[in-house]
C-alpha cells in the first residue's frame, strides 16, 4: 500500500478478479449443495434387494434384506481471512479506492471464491490418493477397486490412464454406463458433463463437435457427438491430460455434496488501540462423498 500515498497516479487499484463467465466454478461439478445447522453431517447407503427368485408350486417365497453400507461424515470447517489498514494510511492515502468496505470485499470476496473452487476441485485433482478425501469404502475418490456391499468390486477408474482419445473416451463411456450396483443390477447413469483442463479443452472440442470422426480418414461419422456431452473446462482442473465423466447419481443423496454450513460472511471493525481498520470474510463449508459412483476418471498416459 506504500503507492497510496505518493502523488500522480491516476487510480489506486486492488487486483482482484470475477468469477469466469460469471458462474461459481466449483458449483458445475457438485451432485448437490445443501444447508446444513449441525457441526456435521452423516450419510449411509445401502444394497438394495437381489432379483426375484422362481418359486416351485406350494413352495415358500425366498426372503432378502437390505445390507447398510459405511457411513461417511461431512465436518464444517471455518475458513477466513483479514485485512487491516493503519490509521496513518487512512489519514495520508490520496485515493478513495483505499480503505472503502466496498473494495475490500470484493477483494476478501475474490479470495473466498478461490478458496471455494480449490476446495471442490482438489477431489478431482487428487482423486486417485487417499491424501485429504476418501470414500465410504476407505479408499481413493477414483479406484479400480471399490467394494461391493454383496461382495465383489468395481471401477470407476480407466486402467491403463490414456490420454484422450476417441478410443479412450469411448471405453471410458461403455465402462462408466455398464457398472453394476451393490446387488449387481445395472446402474441407471448417463455421462452428463466431461471435465477436461484448458489445454485439453480443443481435443475435447473435436471430439463432442465434429461431425466426422476426427481421428479417422474414412469420413466416418463421428458418433461421440450425438451423445451431446457438456464440456465444463476450468484451470482447477490441474492435469492437463486427465478427463473425468460426470453423470447425475443414481441416488437423490449420492454424487459429490458441499454442506455450506454458513456462507461468506463480511465484517469490518476499528482496532481502539491503533486505530487501524480491519476487515475480515469467513465461511463454513464441507465437501465429501460417499460413494463415488457418479464419476468416471482417467488419469492420462
Amino acid at each position: 500500500f506504500n503507492k497510496a500515498v505518493v502523488p500522480g497516479l491516476f487510480s489506486f487499484m486492488v487486483d482482484s478478479y470475477k468469477p469466469r463467465a460469471g458462474k461459481e466454478e466449483w458449483r458445475q461439478v457438485v451432485s448437490a449443495v445443501k444447508t446444513s445447522k449441525r457441526a456435521y453431517e452423516e450419510s449411509a447407503y445401502y444394497a438394495g434387494l437381489g432379483n426375484l427368485a422362481r418359486k416351485g408350486e406350494g413352495e415358500p417365497i425366498q426372503y432378502d434384506e437390505m445390507v447398510q453400507g459405511p457411513t461417511k461424515r461431512w465436518n464444517h470447517t471455518t475458513y477466513a481471512l483479514g485485512t487491516r489498514i493503519t490509521e496513518e494510511l487512512i489519514d495520508d492515502s490520496l485515493y478513495d479506492d483505499v480503505g472503502e468496505m466496498e473494495t475490500l470485499s470484493r477483494e476478501l470476496g475474490s479470495s473466498g471464491r478461490e478458496t471455494l473452487n480449490v476446495l471442490v476441485f482438489d477431489i478431482y485433482n487428487n482423486g486417485t490418493v487417499t491424501t485429504n478425501h476418501t470414500g465410504g469404502d476407505a479408499l481413493a475418490a477414483f479406484s479400480n477397486a471399490h467394494t461391493r456391499l454383496r461382495g465383489g468390486t468395481w471401477t470407476n477408474l480407466l486402467t491403463p490412464a490414456a490420454d484422450l482419445s476417441a478410443t479412450t473416451l469411448q471405453t471410458a463411456l461403455q465402462t462408466f454406463e455398464t457398472q453394476r450396483d451393490d446387488t449387481g443390477k445395472f446402474q441407471t447413469i448417463r455421462a452428463r458433463q466431461i471435465l477436461v483442463h484448458p489445454a485439453n479443452e480443443w481435443k475435447a472440442r473435436e471430439l463432442l463437435q465434429s461431425t466426422y470422426d476426427p481421428e479417422s480418414p474414412n469420413n466416418a461419422v463421428n458418433t461421440i457427438r450425438s451423445r451431446n456431452l457438456e464440456l465444463v473446462v476450468t484451470p482447477y482442473y490441474t492435469d492437463t491430460d486427465a478427463f473425468t465423466l460426470i453423470a447425475d447419481p443414481p441416488h437423490a443423496n449420492g454424487g459429490l455434496i458441499a454442506f455450506m454450513r454458513r456462507p461468506v460472511r463480511f465484517a469490518q471493525d476499528g482496532d481502539f488501540q491503533t486505530g487501524d481498520a480491519l476487515f475480515k470474510t469467513s465461511f463454513r463449508f464441507s465437501i465429501e462423498g460417499n460413494k463415488f459412483n457418479h464419476v468416471f476418471h482417467s488419469a492420462g498416459a
